[in-house]
C-alpha cells in the first residue's frame, strides 16, 4: 500500500504502472462503462497507457485536465490481494472516487477490478 500510495500521490503513474504484474488485467466498470460493457485492459504497458489517460483526459469532453491531489482511503492488504478507495481532485474541482479490489500473485497486482463515481458536472 505504502508503494501505491506514494505513486498516487507524486501521480507517478510509471511507478504505479510497475507495481502491475506483465501480464495483468484491469477491469473497470463505471456509469461510462457499465457492467455489460467494462473497460478491460491487458498487459502492464496497456495500463500504463490507461492509466496516463485517466489522469490526464477527461473521460467525456476528452479535454486535458489536471490532478490537484490525490488521497487513499479505506485500505487493506495481505499477501494475496489489496483493496482501497482513491479520491482524485481535479484542478477544476471535480472529484473521482474509485474503489480497487486488486488479486495478487508474486507480490504484484495480477487482476484490478476498479469500480469509479465521477462527479457529473
Amino acid at each position: 500500500m505504502d508503494q501505491i500510495r506514494h505513486a498516487l500521490q507524486s501521480r507517478d503513474v510509471e511507478a504505479l504502472a510497475n507495481l502491475y504484474a506483465e501480464d495483468a488485467v484491469l477491469e473497470e466498470v463505471s456509469s461510462l462503462n457499465p457492467p455489460a460493457h467494462p473497460i478491460v485492459v491487458q498487459g502492464r504497458d496497456a495500463i500504463l497507457k490507461q492509466l496516463r489517460d485517466e489522469f490526464q483526459r477527461d473521460p467525456v469532453g476528452g479535454w486535458h485536465r489536471e490532478v490537484k491531489s490525490t488521497d487513499i482511503i479505506d485500505e487493506m492488504e495481505t499477501d494475496e490481494a489489496v483493496a482501497f478507495t482513491e479520491v482524485r481532485t481535479y484542478a477544476a474541482g471535480d472529484k473521482v472516487i474509485t474503489q480497487h479490489l486488486a488479486h495478487k500473485r508474486n507480490g504484484r497486482i495480477q487482476h484490478d477490478r476498479l469500480v469509479v463515481a465521477r462527479d457529473s458536472d
